[in-house]
């Protein structure tokens, strides 16, 4: 590799600076922001899996640099983005440096897709932080080292913190649509949120309509919502006690609902399946 540019300049110096201080861990280099981040990656993936790409210069052929760092999950997106930072991170003089910053955001998440993919115990994530710029970090080379880069721990700490609660939690942020009604609008007759967020705006608001006219709401009421509450409490209590007078009419409206819920779901899966 000598001589020669793996990914960019800053990935180069980085994994030639690990490998020629890899013997001597107690060296201030090896503490260094760099090679830090290359211990973080093979920490997370393996040596083989950061060495032997840099060794036969194979960034984004098969069995790679590239494919190697998405095999869990993390987007080629995020990966371009990500070296692209690593390089830029060199070239700032400003503090905070916005893509130190971005870097160690993008470790962490490499590192919990490596947990959601495979698991991890506590221990393994201890570990994992002391390879981080945390306010928890007891090594005092790293911590004079995180001073040329940031003033504070604070948005590390908090962004590591909210990516292990999630992860410990299976926590999923869904999409947000403006135009949905009350959450148990749909979950009382049988439809989660998460086929809601699958929906397009136009099958939403056909859905939409039908659930306010089964609970006898006007659509353009200002306190559609107040009166839709009101009827769902009725309804879990009751049961479908709100008629039109005519059975067979409340019947239709039912299976009306029902209907639409049930065709949204035939396209959702032909589409996963197609």
């Amino acid at each position: 590799m000598e001589g020669n540019i793996f990914i960019n300049q800053a990935f180069t110096n980085a994994i030639n600076l690990y490998l020629e201080n890899k013997q001597s861990s107690e060296s201030t280099t090896f503490s260094t922001f760099p090679v830090t981040v290359i211990r973080t990656l093979i920490f997370i993936y393996g040596e083989l899996d950061i060495i032997n790409p840099f060794r036969t210069n194979n960034e984004d052929r098969m069995g790679g640099f590239d494919s190697n760092i998405t095999k869990f999950g993390f987007s080629k997106r995020s990966l371009t983005d990500f070296k692209d930072s690593f390089q830029k991170c060199f070239e700032t003089n400003i503090i905070p440096n916005v893509y130190f910053l971005k870097v160690e955001k993008y470790l962490i998440d490499m590192f919990f897709y490596r947990k959601k993919a495979m698991g991890s115990t506590e221990e393994q994530i201890s570990s994992f932080q002391t390879f981080l710029y945390l306010s928890t970090n007891q090594n005092e080379s790293m911590k004079k080292e995180a001073a040329k880069y940031i003033n504070s721990f604070q948005e590390l700490d908090l962004y590591f913190n909210s990516k292990k609660f999630e992860s410990n939690h299976n926590f999923v942020l869904l999409p947000y649509k403006e135009n949905t009604l009350l959450p148990e609008a749909y979950t009382t007759l049988g439809y989660t949120l998460e086929m809601i967020a699958q929906l397009d705006d136009k099958t939403l608001s056909q859905l939409n309509n039908k659930i306010l006219n089964f609970f006898k709401i006007d659509s353009n009421e200002s306190e559609k919502n107040e009166r839709l509450k009101e009827a769902i409490s009725y309804y879990k209590r009751y049961g479908n006690s709100i008629t039109t007078g005519n059975g067979y009419v409340d019947m239709l409206l039912l299976l009306s609902v029902i209907a639409t819920v049930m065709m949204t779901l035939f396209a959702i899966t032909v589409r996963v399946l197609g």
